[in-house]
């Protein structure tokens, strides 16, 4: 398998997220602060801060190579103090010689460097790393540099024949017992044995907050680790807040954020930079973003982190009516992120109605008593859960205008399911409100691969027309469709295409002569854009499967039958 780049049709498993650096620029006059690229990070409105009087971050890039000297991430690049450096010598016990600046888990050495000739390949942990540093610096100015250390984990080997990081959860374990705050993985694929998912286990259990990327396979899921329970999962966005293209989506994810044509760092030079497009640049950001927030309180939890994000994150739902409620919380917005951590009340303020998962802060004398949440698009319905066991405190939920449930907090202090797409909570003050209260809440999507069509359609007109289903939307990923068509004995079918827009050579409209979805029954399959010839079967019933794969998706098509004499 080769290492495709995002403009090709996939990635293969447990690979950095982003495409290779072809090329790269030099700035005539070299960025000394923060991210050059407005139309991406100017969004995230980070604002200046003075972090926690001597707090220091540690964030582990478990990743692919470093050029540790580059000039955006040089001043924060970790240092063992337990080590003395190049005595060739194990000082802190910890099973690693001479790990002064993180280790190479794949070489099984203390050098993460990147092999000269090999930058294009290997750029992808400075670039990583870089976003992050970026980021903290925009925010902490000067005195970044004292309150970050960037541990380069490198886990692919200069002598590897593919970019499998196949050394990755050996690499969470080093930096778990590194002690490291924040790990980030901007790389998934393949299922974790079960050893990988202790590492990931131990780690979390420690409270070390893992960000990982969703993935760039066009797929309503998260690949691993992303999908570990525990880890804040991330999918990307365009420079229009859309689902970029190759982003995976779904309900596992957490958070989106930038994804496309994101300036970063590469080692082919101190001064080197590249444009780059994934899953990966949008964990690195999200990663940064949580950096910044743990300076800002260091005892902060992974818990605090994630909801001072996902609770005063921008829904972008209503941009993206095909996946709404599969970006997570939508966008970070730093600004109302920060003000939640330094604040405790600000959090009564952060509600939106359109946010499709999320937490509902109540005070009795700080907030309101009812709430109302519909964000853009339908669902199957809400799970929600109130922490109050007061059996005398009351709340009634409803779904559209629909009472679901009135009885007490107590009732709902494990996870309910409510069906529908609008719902309503009211406390009931008659019955005394409790002083402190938090629901928490998420959306449950409909599943995209059946969105439009499903299953199998029993068509006995003699004349009829056939659609996918998607409307002026595109057709769904991994969708699997059939139209049986029948007509009276002694008849065939005449078929002919009206419009033809799918993936072509990917996903095809199959015709079958007969009712079976056998070889020896094909009549014909379509793909592309051309619209296909007209089609007559042989007998008078015809199977119509529509498949598509993960990947890309089109318009999709529509065609009309009728029967005809033999």
């Amino acid at each position: 398998m080769k290492h495709l780049c995002l403009f090709a049709w996939m990635f293969f498993a447990l690979l950095p997220i982003g495409c290779p650096g072809v090329a790269y620029e030099i700035p005539d006059e070299p960025v000394k602060k923060g991210i050059p690229d407005p139309r991406i990070y100017n969004i995230l409105k980070i604002v200046q801060q003075k972090a926690a009087a001597g707090v220091v971050v540690k964030v582990a890039v478990v990743d692919n190579g470093f050029r540790l000297s580059h000039k955006t991430i040089r001043d924060f690049i970790y240092t063992n103090t337990g080590e003395t450096p190049a005595n060739f010598q194990d000082d802190d016990g910890n099973g690693y010689t001479d790990d002064m600046h993180g280790w190479d888990m794949s070489d099984n050495d203390n050098d993460v460097s990147v092999r000269p000739g090999k930058e294009n390949r290997f750029y992808h942990g400075t670039y990583i790393a870089g976003i992050i540093a970026s980021i903290f610096q925009r925010c902490y100015g000067d005195s970044a540099f004292r309150h970050l250390q960037i541990i380069p984990v490198k886990v692919l080997s200069d002598h590897a024949e593919n970019s499998y990081f196949k050394d990755g959860y050996k690499g969470i374990r080093y930096a778990t017992d590194l002690g490291a705050d924040i790990i980030c993985c901007a790389w998934s694929g393949g299922d974790p044995s079960d050893e990988e998912k202790r590492i990931l286990n131990t780690a979390i259990s420690k409270g070390i907050m893992i960000i990982g990327a969703a993935g760039n396979f066009y797929t309503e899921k998260a690949d691993a680790p992303s999908s570990f329970p525990g880890v804040f999962c991330v999918a990307s966005l365009d420079t229009l807040l859309k689902k970029s293209k190759y982003s995976n989506y779904g309900m596992r994810i957490d958070i989106a954020a930038p994804g496309d044509s994101v300036y970063g760092p590469h080692p082919q030079a101190d001064n080197a930079y590249i444009h780059e497009n994934g899953t990966s640049p949008a964990s690195a950001i999200i990663t940064g973003c949580a950096t910044v927030l743990k300076a800002l309180v260091p005892k902060a939890t992974t818990e605090d982190i994630l909801n001072a994000i996902r609770n005063t994150a921008v829904p972008v739902d209503s941009l993206n009516l095909t996946y709404c409620g599969k970006l997570g919380a939508g966008l970070p917005n730093m600004e109302k992120a920060i003000e939640f951590m330094k604040v405790p009340d600000f959090r009564f303020s952060t509600f939106s109605a359109l946010r499709p998962k999320g937490n509902i802060y109540f005070n009795r004398k700080k907030s309101p008593h009812s709430w109302s949440i519909h964000p853009s698009g339908a669902y199957k319905g809400i799970h929600i859960v109130a922490d109050c066991k007061e059996p005398k405190k009351m709340v009634q939920l409803f779904t559209g205008d629909s009472l679901w449930y009135a009885g007490p907090l107590s009732g709902i202090s494990r996870m309910v399911f409510i069906p529908g797409s609008r719902f309503r909570i009211d406390l009931q003050p008659a019955t005394g409100l409790p002083k402190d209260l938090v629901f928490s809440y998420y959306m449950e999507t409909i599943d995209s691969t059946s969105l439009y069509c499903r299953g199998i359609h029993d068509m006995v007109r003699e004349q009829d027309s056939i659609r996918d289903g998607s409307g002026d939307e595109n057709y769904a990923n991994n969708c699997s469709c059939k139209w049986q068509i029948s007509v009276p004995a002694g008849k065939r079918i005449r078929m002919e295409f009206l419009t033809m827009d799918t993936q072509p050579n990917v996903d095809f409209v199959w015709i079958f002569d007969g009712t079976s979805p056998l070889p020896e029954n094909i009549l014909a399959k379509f793909s592309g854009t051309s619209i296909p010839p007209v089609i007559t079967s042989f007998t008078n019933n015809v199977l119509v499967w529509f498949l598509s794969d993960g990947h890309t998706v089109g318009k999709g098509w529509s065609m009309k039958y009728s029967s005809s004499d033999l």
